[in-house]
């Protein structure tokens, strides 16, 4: 959250930064502070699936890496719809049902004989609620075209998608391989490969005016 708010104050604009948890908001204070913007982004603790903001606040919306930790996708996604103003603009980082990351998984836990098998399918993609510090935590592998068409009926217009990361595998690597896997990800990005086989994807959408 903070290095997206940091970038954008740095480019001039006013942030409004919201996160559900108070150690994230109070590691993201310290670091706006120290990256001397603390003047142009404010905090606020609020759940995304349920925002005390007026229809149409801001002209642009950015959730990265939060909605697809969110078990209730269409709620949070009918909020950000809702304070977005009409012409204005919603991205979305968002995980990718079809990446090639999800296929090497499954072949590597075949020939392991350990498959995951708690798997949720449900219509905006695939979930499953991982254990993480003594905590469940949900975790999306959207179906790209089903948000695209979700978001459409919502009066939004799809206008640019590219590719994220190319992978994710390196998270769990150390040293050499993690390495290679990191300059991938780098090239794959440079080159705008397609997104569908993608770990995790950009979409930009645009709120039809009225």
């Amino acid at each position: 959250m903070f290095v997206h708010s940091i970038r954008v104050a740095k480019a001039g604009y006013r942030v409004c930064a919201i996160d559900i948890s108070k150690t994230m908001l109070e590691q993201a204070r310290c670091r706006v502070r120290v990256a001397n913007v603390s003047d142009r982004v404010e905090f606020h603790q609020k759940d995304l699936t349920q925002l005390d903001f007026p229809d149409s606040s801001f002209r642009y919306a950015f959730s990265w890496g939060v909605i697809i930790h969110i078990r209730e996708a269409e709620k949070a996604l009918d909020e950000l719809v809702r304070i977005v103003e009409p012409g204005g603009k919603l991205a979305l980082y968002l995980t990718n049902k079809t990446a090639a990351d999800h296929k090497i998984e499954s072949l590597m836990r075949f020939v392991r004989r350990k498959p995951l098998t708690d798997f949720h399918s449900l219509p905006f993609g695939d979930g499953i609620w991982y254990d993480m510090n003594n905590h469940k935590l949900w975790l999306w592998r959207f179906d790209a075209q089903t948000i695209v068409n979700y978001l459409a009926d919502k009066g939004l217009v799809l206008k640019h998608r590219r590719i994220g990361e190319l992978s994710e595998i390196q998270r769990r690597l150390q040293g050499l391989p993690r390495h290679l896997l990191l300059r991938l990800n780098n090239l794959a990005y440079s080159l705008n490969i397609p997104p569908y086989i993608a770990a995790t994807s950009l979409f930009v959408f645009e709120k039809k005016r009225r």
